[in-house]
Order: C-alpha cells, then structure tokens, then sequence
C-alpha cells in the first residue's frame, strides 16, 4: 500500500554530521563554530607549557584573545606568534585564527 510517504533508499542517507555542517553553512554559524573550535584546541596547539601559562580568552573575526601569566610569557609566546597561527591554519583552516592579541592582565 503506497502512503504517499517517499522513503530515502539505503545509498541515499547522509550521515548526521554532514546534514549538521550543510544547515550551519546555511545559517552562517558554521565559520563561529570553527572559532570556538581554535578556543578548545589551544592546549594542543601551542603545548603543554605555553597552556599551563595561559588561556584563551574569545575569538571574533578571526581575533584570538590570550591572557598570560606574566609579562615574560607574553614576550616568548609574541616571538611564536606566526607559527601559532600556522598550527591553527593547519588543525583548522586557513583564516579561522588570523592574529592573536596576548595580554597579561
């Protein structure tokens, strides 16, 4: 008996995660996801020495904010500013993280 209903055959489904990024694209939220990915990914990024010094703070067009510790971290953590944010172009994408601002407050 035809209800009327169509039914997806088994090679037409889509993985949930692949229905999820379409929909964040279309509601612009998928590049803000991607931002608050590079808040998670920190520790990883940077090591274990440089996290337990410090902390991301936000993220916003690309601008992620990192209080330090102290104003000697601050100096070290400017000097591998660029391969920092070349470690987050790598894990995330290009842009996702374009500048870090370090303060020490």
């Amino acid at each position: 008996m035809n209800t009327g209903k169509s039914f997806r055959k088994p090679d037409e489904l889509r993985a949930a995660g692949d229905i999820l990024a379409v929909v964040m694209a279309r509601l612009g939220l998928s590049g803000r996801l991607r931002e608050r990915e590079a808040l998670t990914i920190w520790p990883e990024v940077v090591g274990s020495e440089i996290a337990k010094r410090s902390q991301p703070l936000r993220i916003k067009d690309g601008v992620l904010q990192v209080r330090i510790t102290s104003a000697a971290w601050r100096q070290e953590v400017l000097f591998l500013k660029k391969k920092i944010i070349s470690s987050f172009a790598e894990k995330l994408e290009p842009g996702i993280v374009s500048d870090i601002r370090f303060t020490d407050h």
